[in-house]
């Protein structure tokens, strides 16, 4: 049975200075895991502050479950789990200050997921911030988001600067969340291969605009990349060599691989495209 999406953007615009990002339609639905991708200054991290209301748009174009910011800001944000890149918690507190601040907040905080939390973690409950590991931090500032069942969790760069292990010990976590309880994670990230594993669905933001949205499953089986050129493609030159990137129309050559999202983007952006018209 189809449902409403529980992120719904439509003509969205957002100008500075000389950048504008603007969206005509994005829908998401309940329990995607949305990877958020794209180049620095793209405008990814303006399209998670407009989602979480730190900045408004020229036009009243966001609904999240149906509600808008401006009559119903608090009943959407208690359903919304949030990590930002830096930490935003007073450095002299512990996890437990943090949950005596946090439980108040939030009518629907659980102390026994938030305790079994920083136990898989293996965080301590007393040591205050500033003694904190980046990695540590991290695993915290996820534990606070996820201890009071959010709906949607939006995370930006969360993960950058991480070791391999607690990133992928983090995006298991958020998969299970994905899985088990229809949660939805809008996670934005550099780290192609991590998304690359976890994400059930990409959304490429170029310059201000989506240049690409497609399902997982869909998009990795979609392009091969090659040394023929083709009549449609895209070109990409690096030192001697000269590849293309291809559709796929029918079964896929053996001598060729299908293009991983970080190649996918690498021709998109850089690449040149060539259709029948074209001449080199």
């Amino acid at each position: 049975m189809q449902t409403d999406p529980v992120i719904t953007v439509s003509d969205l615009t957002k100008r500075y200075g000389d950048f504008c990002l603007h969206i005509d339609k994005l829908d998401i639905d309940a329990g995607s895991f949305v990877g958020l991708i794209g180049e620095n200054g793209a405008g990814k991290s303006t399209l998670l502050q407009l989602l979480l209301n730190q900045i408004s748009s020229e036009t009243d174009s966001i609904r999240i479950f149906g509600l808008n910011y401006q009559k119903q800001e608090r009943r959407i944000k208690l359903k919304l789990g949030v990590v930002l890149e830096n930490n935003f918690f007073p450095l002299s507190f512990s996890a437990i200050q943090i949950e005596k601040m946090l439980r108040e907040i939030y009518p629907s905080w659980d102390e026994k997921l938030f305790a079994k939390l920083l136990q898989k973690f293996a965080l301590p409950t007393t040591k205050k911030l500033k003694e904190f590991s980046r990695g540590m931090t991290v695993k915290l500032n996820f534990a606070v988001a996820l201890a009071h069942h959010p709906q949607i969790l939006l995370a930006d760069e969360a993960t950058s600067g991480l070791d391999p292990i607690v990133r992928k010990e983090i995006l298991a976590l958020l998969e299970t969340y994905v899985q088990r309880q229809k949660m939805t994670v809008i996670l934005s990230s550099h780290i192609l291969s991590d998304l690359e594993q976890v994400a059930s669905h990409f959304i490429f933001i170029h310059n201000g605009a989506i240049l690409l949205q497609e399902k997982r499953a869909d998009l990795l089986k979609r392009f091969i990349v090659t040394t023929k050129r083709h009549k449609r493609c895209y070109q990409l030159k690096q030192g001697e060599t000269t590849r293309y990137l291809v559709e796929v129309t029918g079964t896929k050559p053996t001598d060729v691989h299908y293009a991983t999202l970080e190649e996918i983007l690498l021709f998109l952006v850089k690449g040149v495209k060539i259709d029948e018209r074209t001449t080199i």
